[in-house]
């Protein structure tokens, strides 16, 4: 088995049910992330679930997926790495909240 596709949690995350609207994998493309602890090649495991005071969520933001971070107070809004701004919650659309990162190493 080639080590740098090995990871403890792999397996399990092979037998999880990729069911549309419950949960799903997010492969990250680039390093556009790193600011909020995310490097190019990791996975998401992305789960539908009420949100949280400071949850790492994917969020649609005028048709481009965007991770950020939720805040409730004072205003509802996900903030994203910079240079991007705070967006409100009524102007993007909630994809999922961040349940596991997967590095492989």
């Amino acid at each position: 088995m080639d080590s740098t596709h090995s990871h403890p949690l792999l397996p399990i995350l092979d037998q999880i049910p990729h069911q549309p609207g419950r949960t799903f994998l997010h492969q990250v493309e680039s390093d556009q992330w790193k600011e909020l602890g995310v490097r190019k090649q990791d996975r998401l495991l992305i789960e539908f679930r009420p949100l949280k005071e400071g949850d790492l969520a994917l969020i649609l933001h005028h048709g481009q997926a965007i991770l950020t971070r939720y805040h409730h107070l004072p205003q509802t809004t996900f903030t994203p790495p910079s240079p991007l701004q705070p967006i409100r919650k009524d102007d993007a659309v909630l994809q999922g909240v961040v349940t596991c990162l997967v590095r492989t190493m």
